[in-house]
């Protein structure tokens, strides 16, 4: 089989997401947390019951995913925390965090596309969906909901990429905006660096490669630095051991990403 190919000119912002999705406005009576109880118990059999027995076989049989070194965990007992991964894959990225624990909900930062979805709002928030706010009042909402959710010592998985680039097999460069969180909350913070590799025997029969991520951390904000010193420096760490894991390992280029030429290199 051809191997696909995509050309790319800016890696910080090109999008190659599967869906093309309109990100529309949130409403304007839209919660962050909801107190309600109904919801609340909705909340509780939609994602421990239906939606984690259900992500688990997905990420088991379709993906055949794991997360290896998930050890590392254990060093963040106790409190709330942060996991930063590379952004490939729509699907696989919001179901991945959540084998990490099996009794504990874990949260995911999106853009708003990903509630754009008429009819689903509900259900995907049910399932520890964050919303980026557009507006003041949302994006103070969003920093509470942040606060409250790693209070509760939940974890929170962030993309700082991004943009969905899938299967792709490096790191691409990232900034530094979503690292204030740890910094603000003086949590630690773990990277989940997803890799790609080729099938063996019966499973061979799909050219679809095979997922193993990889958890490294904890990594813990500087206090002694000013804020935008240390979430750079927080940034830079988990940057590079998301490089070093994606090129110490062997992976399978399912799809290849060629950068095109500008028109001063022609």
């Amino acid at each position: 089989m051809k191997k696909k190919i995509i050309y790319y000119r800016d890696e910080l912002n090109d999008d190659f997401a599967s869906a093309k999705v309109e990100a529309k406005h949130l409403p304007d009576n839209f919660k962050y947390i909801r107190k309600n109880v109904f919801y609340r118990i909705g909340s509780f059999f939609a994602y421990f019951v239906f939606a984690k027995p259900l992500i688990w076989m997905i990420m088991k049989i379709y993906y055949l995913g794991n997360i290896e070194n998930r050890k590392v965990i254990k060093k963040a007992k106790g409190t709330g925390y942060f996991i930063y991964g590379n952004h490939t894959g729509s699907m696989s990225d919001a179901f991945q965090p959540n084998l990490l624990k099996a009794f504990k909900k874990n949260y995911v930062v999106v853009g708003r596309e990903a509630l754009s979805i008429k009819g689903i709002r509900t259900f995907i928030t049910m399932l520890g969906a964050i919303p980026l706010g557009e507006t003041f009042a949302e994006k103070v909402d969003f920093i509470t909901c942040l606060k409250t959710r790693i209070n509760k010592k939940s974890s929170v998985m962030i993309y700082p990429e991004k943009h969905i680039w899938p299967y792709y097999t490096k790191i691409r460069p990232f900034e530094n905006e979503s690292f204030r969180f740890p910094i603000s909350l003086n949590v630690p913070s773990f990277a989940l660096t997803t890799t790609y590799h080729k099938r063996r025997g019966i499973f061979a029969l799909s050219k679809r490669p095979k997922i193993i991520a990889y958890l490294d951390g904890p990594f813990y904000p500087d206090q002694n630095l000013k804020p935008q010193l240390a979430k750079q420096k927080l940034r830079d760490e988990i940057y590079q051991a998301m490089i070093e894991r994606s090129t110490s390992i062997k992976q399978y280029e399912y799809i290849q990403y060629i950068k095109e030429k500008t028109d001063s290199q022609i």
